[in-house]
């Protein structure tokens, strides 16, 4: 494969802080498990004028895991609010097994919203959670009461209480933006002319790395999503890429091109202190740390054409992963190191695949559109990656096990390089 393939254009474009308010991205599942276990929400009392309920935001965040067919509210039964209203057998009459009823308190201010999940079947109290929030944060606290429910029959933390941050290009424009889970809320936190690659997220999701251009060159920023400051990675005129923080948050690996070939090197992000760790004249790129920081993978060429490798954290000899097709690229571990998600080209297309951490048993997740980014849930069991519909880049979701899917789009622009937080 051509080395230019790898070698990242050089876009002489000005900087242009004029784009408009972004709209928040639609859900639509297309996919579903069909042994989803029926669920019945019903509706926590009123909430904010305007916004989505508690309960509306749960039915959603619970029908797009793919795991729950939330039964529709127009059948039930009651709309009880705390244990005392709860009688099983008028849930079971509508196809209930799972139920979860609660309460939306305005309280100083902010709100206390509380939940007590049940099992239909068998009557029992599975679990009750309260939470305390501002008017502001009472849409990430409805994902939290999803995580309680996910957790109670699952047995599994949710991936709903989380953050997304993907690229949307309008035009000539970039935005990188900072979204909730099911895209609620979506804010800027880079605008321009600029474009936006590789967005990761720290492990403490406190901070973004991102590469975009400064002065004609590709350049990586770390940037503190509270204050806005950002620190510039690697010397000034260096052309640096594919940005990774270590699990500690302490170091980021990337690649640094130079002299028609590409290098992975480890910063530190504290002292600036940098090592090096392939001495090739291959190019290689994506690295990205092992949950328990002990190995890298990351992609090269030196075999002729983009495959996997992994290598210790230290550096020193590299050992081929991937076998499966001419072309495998944008590794990244799932939080357990149980599997490898990834970008495998098959009839043509750049599907998203999964694979175990020896580089056996790959399975292709979705191949109906080019592919990019993936990015696993917190929890593991659910992929975020870019893709493509309609001649489209959309947002996408899939689970680990490839049975449920769902697409996250706009109105405004494509979206494409997304990043699950931790």
């Amino acid at each position: 494969m051509a080395k230019r393939f790898w070698t990242l254009a050089i876009f002489l474009l000005a900087w242009a802080f004029v784009l408009p308010a972004q709209a928040a991205l639609t859900v639509e599942i297309t996919k579903n498990v069909a042994s989803a276990l029926p669920i019945a929400i019903p509706s926590f009392g009123p909430g904010i004028a305007g916004q989505p309920s508690v309960a509306e935001v749960v039915r959603n965040d619970l029908r797009h895991s793919g795991l729950f067919r939330v039964i529709d509210p127009a059948g039930y039964p009651a709309d009880p609010r705390a244990p005392g209203g709860v009688k099983a057998a008028d849930w079971t009459a509508v196809g209930a097994t799972g139920l979860a009823v609660g309460s939306v308190e305005p309280r100083n201010g902010g709100y206390a919203v509380n939940v007590y999940v049940y099992n239909v079947s068998t009557g029992q109290e599975l679990t009750a959670h309260r939470f305390t929030c501002s008017a502001a944060e009472l849409h990430m606290t409805a994902h939290h009461v999803a995580d309680v429910i996910y957790q109670a029959f699952t047995g599994k933390p949710g991936p709903f209480a989380s953050r997304i941050a993907y690229v949307r290009q309008t035009g000539a424009n970039y935005e990188l933006l900072v979204a909730e889970s099911d895209g609620w809320n979506p804010h800027p936190i880079v605008r321009g002319r600029m474009p936006v690659f590789s967005p990761v997220w720290s492990p403490d999701n406190r901070r973004l790395a991102y590469v975009t251009y400064a002065n004609a060159r590709a350049v990586i920023y770390v940037q503190d999503l509270a204050t806005g400051q950002r620190q510039s990675i690697a010397p000034g005129g260096e052309i640096v890429s594919a940005p990774a923080f270590s699990p500690n948050g302490t170091e980021l690996a990337y690649a640094r091109s130079s002299g028609g070939h590409t290098e992975l090197y480890v910063a530190n992000l504290q002292t600036g202190q940098r090592r090096q760790l392939t001495h090739d004249d291959a190019i290689n790129t994506s690295p990205t740390w092992s949950p328990d920081g002990s190995r890298i993978i990351f992609v090269s060429d030196r075999a002729g054409g983009p495959q996997i490798y992994a290598m210790n954290a230290s550096g020193g000899a590299a050992h081929r992963l991937s076998y499966d097709g001419s072309y495998n690229a944008s590794p990244v571990y799932s939080p357990a190191g149980n599997a490898i998600a990834f970008i495998h080209r098959t009839n043509g297309v750049y599907a998203l695949a999964v694979m175990n951490p020896d580089g056996s048993g790959v399975r292709v997740l979705d191949a109906q559109g080019n592919c990019d980014h993936p990015s696993f849930a917190g929890n593991g069991q659910m992929i975020l990656y870019g893709t493509q519909r309609g001649g489209r880049k959309v947002l996408a979701e899939v689970s680990l096990d490839g049975k449920t899917m769902a697409i996250l789009h706009s109105n405004a622009g494509e979206d494409s390089q997304p990043a699950w937080s931790h």
